[in-house]
């Protein structure tokens, strides 16, 4: 395994011939068990019947991920590692198909280190004694913490996160009866501008998020139980990501400290 500067790694491995057909006849057994057809009872087709009528395709890729699933917690416990994003997967030398080993590369992340200069300190003093509204200071708050921060981001994190609001955007503008396409023409943008705005929120969302983190850290802003269990009873909606109330409190808790600088 090699890991980057960024807190990028990148996993390679060869599954053997011999696990992967241990691993196919586990997944075709499985399939059988669950297999009807006209003619036998539910899990009594013989296995030559099953493999006529289920793709081999799928078979395969079933296998694939098992085994790439293995390697990866394997990998992951080994080295300590805390991936923050589902990890791309890349087959070395396809096409994959039974009879020989199979060369993969798996590539994640963890979050990357943050250093934050304590210049921000002075910044978000003097904006505290600022006579603009509320949003204006906690936007000048959030622009101090980017200003004064210093962090690789891993591209891979980055990535994910574009491809995911694009995403987003294809739903919201397929809902409203628009393509993507007339969605950007009405706002005189390409996609590749965009993109690129995309990007630079995507990073400085990042970058504060980082921030707030470290500060609530430094200056042990933890978050009770019964904060949370508070907040929950507030807002029932948040019980299924508890891990989103921990967040936002600890986000709210971090501005209410700084406000007070």
């Amino acid at each position: 395994m090699k890991q980057q500067k960024d807190k990028t790694f990148v996993i390679t491995a060869t599954l053997s011939q011999k696990d992967i057909e241990a691993t196919y006849q586990k997944v075709i057994l499985s399939v059988q068990s669950n297999f009807e057809t006209k003619g036998f009872r539910k899990g009594k087709a013989p296995l030559n019947i099953v493999k006529e009528n289920v793709s081999e395709a799928k078979i395969i890729e079933e296998v694939l991920t098992n085994l790439i699933s293995k390697v990866y917690s394997d990998e992951i416990e080994k080295n300590h590692l805390h991936p923050v994003i589902q990890p791309q997967i890349k087959v070395l030398n396809p096409p994959v198909a039974l009879g020989k080993d199979w060369e993969i590369e798996i590539t994640g992340c963890e979050l990357p280190e943050i250093i934050l200069d304590e210049k921000y300190i002075d910044v978000i003093k003097k904006v505290n004694k600022s006579k603009d509204n509320d949003n204006s200071k906690l936007t000048a708050t959030m622009d101090a913490l980017v200003a004064n921060s210093k962090v690789e981001l891993p591209e891979i994190l980055i990535k994910a996160d574009i491809e995911n609001k694009l995403s987003q955007l294809v739903d919201q503008t397929q809902q409203a009866g628009l393509t993507i396409q007339q969605y950007l023409k009405s706002r005189n943008q390409t996609l590749e501008q965009y993109q690129e705005i995309l990007k630079t929120q995507v990073q400085n969302e990042w970058i504060t998020n980082l921030a707030i983190d470290k500060i609530s850290k430094d200056n042990e802003l933890t978050i009770s139980d019964l904060e949370a269990n508070e907040l929950v009873k507030k807002s029932p909606q948040f019980a299924k990501n508890m891990n989103l109330v921990y967040y936002l409190l600890t986000q709210q808790k971090v501005f209410d400290f700084l406000k007070k600088l």
